[in-house]
């Protein structure tokens, strides 16, 4: 872990996003954060992602188990683990409160997500910065 580096998690609609699609901003976006940023996950967050890359609704994204096993992988080389430190409740939906308290745990900078609806609605949060992809981007790429 760099110290200059920012501290980013990313929400599970993010890393399908980029899964299902390699040629497009939140693929190329994830990559490029490996790069640059200190991108956090923890077993929750990791079993979530790995409980959705599987769904049957993603079927025609994927050819077979394969990829989605190469893509969680890819995931786990470049994600540091993190523990949550912390209990959070803050979030309508309870089910998106373990993105916010990794983020509070690992004192991120941003917390990248699709959620308008909940997490993006609560920005900022402690501090974090909550950002959708195209900002984010933005963060990464100034003009």
């Amino acid at each position: 872990m760099n110290s200059d580096r920012k501290r980013v998690v990313l929400d599970t609609n993010i890393l399908i996003s980029a899964a299902i699609n390699a040629k497009s901003l939140p693929a190329f976006t994830v990559m490029r954060s490996f790069e640059t940023c200190d991108v956090y996950c923890c077993q929750e967050t990791f079993d979530e992602l790995a409980e959705v890359i599987f769904r049957p609704k993603l079927d025609k994204y994927f050819r077979g188990q394969e990829n989605r096993y190469e893509f969680l992988e890819l995931m786990k080389l470049n994600m540091i683990p993190a523990e949550i430190t912390l209990t959070v409740t803050d979030c309508p939906d309870p089910k998106d409160n373990k993105f916010l308290a990794l983020a509070r745990s690992v004192n991120a900078h941003f917390l990248v997500s699709g959620d308008k609806k909940h997490l993006l609605s609560m920005n900022p949060y402690h501090g974090i910065a909550i950002m959708n992809i195209a900002e984010f981007y933005a963060v990464l790429f100034p003009s």
